[in-house]
């Protein structure tokens, strides 16, 4: 008998922590104002592990990819009767049934996540993966995964998503040894790739210039989280005019740079603010100290900025971990 686990996040931080669980250097940008929470579902086998992501807001995630794994992933939301939500996979948005995120040649994960989404995905050791390819003779999927990025067919949309929702939409329990369930798993994954009814692929488009600046001014922004970071110094860095990492981050984020770079730090302070463990080993104490740690040096634009993002102040989240405290 193998059983589901959920993880809860109450902050991007928390977050991209679980995340990195598989991938490296995680960079979440909440899409809409207000704090932000949800779950993420694991379920781990022998060679695979099966993960569901949930958030109540719309989120950009950006990330390094590992080279040792592969990802195959599918917006549950089409099993339910939720509406489609406005994924958007590497550029490309998704409204129906389809497998992602598997491009064998992709260093990095672009990813848009509405709040009506649910991501589950598949995770396995490449390795694994292609010696079990091998061994059923299938080798022509090896170039198939290393070729495009989006499949659909009538098997994925009916056997996978079917066995994806049960697995994480039924009560939560999986019957049966973990090895054959995960033998379950592969197999059906496999006949949905190599199945060729209704079958539509997509590739990996090319990335615009700008679009990568403004993806690198998340993965920036979240890896110096103490330091302060000016738009000149990043349009040297990143060999992009003010112009272009303007237009780049309207269009990847409907933010502009500054907006970028302010909802990422206020997202990290919000999170020191609940955390006591960060506030003691960083000697922060109070709302001040936090805000001046994460560069924010004038209080009254911090303590306005703040309660726009997160619709309560600074002192209200800090008194809300107080009260939390007390009750352990």
């Amino acid at each position: 008998m193998t059983n589901r686990k959920f993880l809860t996040f109450k902050s991007t931080v928390d977050l991209e922590f679980i995340l990195n669980r598989q991938l490296s250097n995680a960079a979440i940008l909440p899409l809409e104002n207000g704090p932000l929470s949800g779950t993420v579902g694991v379920v781990r086998l022998p060679n695979i592990s099966l993960n569901i992501v949930n958030v109540n807001r719309p989120i950009a995630i950006y990330a390094d990819r590992r080279l040792d794994k592969i990802f195959f992933s599918v917006d549950l939301s089409h099993t339910s009767n939720l509406p489609s939500s406005g994924l958007k996979a590497q550029g490309v948005n998704i409204n129906s049934p389809a497998l992602f995120g598997f491009n064998s040649n992709l260093k990095d994960l672009d990813l848009r996540l509405d709040c009506g989404s649910q991501l589950a995905t598949i995770v396995l050791r490449k390795h694994f993966f292609e010696s079990k390819l091998v061994a059923l003779g299938l080798d022509h999927l090896l170039e198939f995964v290393g070729k495009y990025n989006i499949f659909s067919s009538l098997a994925t949309q009916t056997r996978l998503l079917d066995l994806m929702a049960k697995i994480w939409l039924d009560d939560g329990i999986l019957f049966g040894t973990s090895s054959l369930f995960e033998d379950h798993i592969i197999a059906t994954l496999i006949d949905s790739l190599s199945d060729g009814d209704n079958r539509r692929v997509a590739r990996v488009p090319s990335r615009q210039e700008r679009h990568e600046a403004a993806l690198k001014i998340l993965s920036i922004t979240r890896q110096s989280q103490a330091k302060g970071i000016e738009i000149q110094d990043l349009s040297r860095i990143l060999h992009q005019s003010r112009t272009s990492l303007f237009n780049g981050c309207k269009e990847q984020f409907s933010m502009s740079p500054i907006q970028v770079i302010r909802s990422v730090r206020m997202h990290q302070v919000r999170h020191a603010l609940l955390d006591v463990e960060f506030c003691e080993q960083n000697n922060l104490n109070g709302v001040i100290d936090v805000a001046q740690h994460f560069g924010f040096v004038s209080r009254s634009h911090f303590a306005r900025f703040y309660k726009q993002e997160f619709r309560e102040t600074p002192r209200q989240t800090l008194q809300s971990r107080r009260i939390a405290e007390k009750s352990f």
